[in-house]
């Protein structure tokens, strides 16, 4: 006799999605206010409008930090291309304990995170920024304006670039800032999903600076030749 079986895998996610409702609706009963917001995402969601969905599940999971809250409002940065921000926010959920109520529900909410945060770490471009001329000390990095750690900068050796750290970044075109003294080097980079690419910013040594523009002081004061080959000699000195 024919039997229909129902696969397992569809089963579970029947089931996980299920568990996902049943947490929702706990966070509802708990606070109306969260029900009406989890509502206001969850419709704003379901017609493409991700900036509003984002809205109502960060203000109804500061309400109420359920993970089956949170893993809405990584998913709605996820829709925007904030996936670097979706990664903070599933990081932050699995950080979370598990409600004590609706364990279940909220510990299947966890796991999808878990999943959903695997998956996207796979596709987060990066990027590793390189110097040239200068130490990281001696240099201020920034992305579309906001700062760079020491950490992220990779220095030119003597031998050939090594393979540091890269910086994980949104998909799509960033602006990279260099500050050293009076030098400012920007470079346009655009990555694309799962892409890691390399920024050189290429800067002049300080000390070789000094001694460009002291040569250029002793053209314009000096009136002979032996005045312009001394004060030279003096702009190699590193003391001077």
């Amino acid at each position: 006799m024919a039997t229909n079986k129902i696969p397992v895998a569809r089963t579970l996610r029947w089931l996980g999605v299920l568990l996902l409702a049943l947490g929702l609706s706990a966070a509802a009963g708990a606070d109306p206010g969260v029900s009406k917001l989890r509502e206001a995402g969850k419709a704003a969601y379901d017609a493409g409008n991700f900036v509003e969905a984002k809205k109502a599940f960060d203000e109804a999971f500061r309400l109420a930090a359920l993970h089956s809250l949170g893993v809405w409002s990584a998913r709605a940065r996820v829709k925007l291309g904030e996936w670097v921000q979706a990664d903070q926010r599933y990081e932050k959920l699995l950080g979370l304990p598990l409600s004590e109520s609706d364990a279940a529900a909220e510990g299947e909410a966890r796991q999808q995170a878990a999943r959903e945060r695997e998956e996207l770490r796979q596709r987060i471009p990066r990027l590793r920024i390189r110097l040239e001329g200068v130490e990281a000390t001696d240099v201020d990095v920034s992305i579309d304006g906001e700062a760079v750690a020491e950490s992220f900068l990779l220095v030119q050796k003597k031998s050939a670039f090594p393979r540091g750290k890269s910086l994980e970044v949104n998909p799509g075109t960033h602006r990279v800032v260099g500050v050293s003294g009076d030098q400012r080097k920007e470079v346009s980079v655009t990555l694309a999903e799962g892409e890691t690419r390399d920024v050189n910013l290429r800067f002049v040594n300080p000390d070789t600076l000094r001694q460009r523009k002291c040569r250029d002081k002793c053209r314009s004061d000096c009136k002979n030749n032996k005045c312009y080959v001394d004060c030279k000699h003096r702009c190699f000195d590193k003391g001077s």
